[in-house]
């Protein structure tokens, strides 16, 4: 789904309004997407914006997220540290991995381009729904409206992610599967 799409559904939520670049309405738009974005993403981990990169130190012990980074998930090292946008891992107790360092992260780059992901309708509705709770003080004049919309955009995201969690896992083996095929002997 296209950025003008989805604006125009917040939008209807709110009434029947039309999405024009530099009306009001869509100065309103444009300035609050990005971080409406980047809460909805935030909610949890999402499979469709997860991201995994091995990453070059930059010195002994110390990593750059990449720009795109929203939120670490997994760093293939048992003792770091986050500092800013670093990684600073602890050596002294573990040796930096050889290879680089991976990571798993949560991912914004898709608030940069101009399509959504048409294959998440639920995370696309609690985007909707929270985006038209950001909206609705200034296009309605109704401050009760944004936290009733909040509310439901938090429920939404909370079914969205519990699906797309239900989906990221659905070919998870038997968890005592390796174990029992493990010789106990060698």
């Amino acid at each position: 789904m296209d950025k003008i799409t989805f604006f125009e559904q917040a939008l209807h939520t709110l009434g029947d309004r039309e999405y024009k670049r530099d009306s009001p309405t869509g100065r309103e738009c444009d300035l609050w997407f990005p971080a409406v974005l980047k809460e909805a993403l935030n909610f949890g981990a999402w499979s469709f914006a997860t991201r995994r990169r091995v990453l070059e130190p930059v010195s002994v012990g110390k990593y750059l997220l990449p720009e795109d980074c929203l939120r670490p998930l997994k760093i293939n090292h048992s003792c770091f540290e986050l500092v800013g946008r670093e990684i600073l891992l602890n050596v002294m107790f573990q040796p930096a991995p050889e290879g680089g360092l991976e990571l798993a992260y949560i991912s914004d780059s898709m608030g940069k381009g101009e399509a959504l992901p048409d294959s998440e309708p639920l995370f696309l509705n609690g985007l909707r729904l929270l985006m038209a709770a950001r909206l609705a003080p200034k296009m309605t004049g109704q401050p009760q409206l944004a936290f009733t919309l909040e509310e439901a955009a938090h429920s939404a995201l909370g079914e969205a992610l519990h699906q797309n969690s239900l989906s990221q896992h659905s070919n998870d083996q038997h968890p005592l599967e390796g174990i029992l095929r493990s010789s106990i002997v060698g």
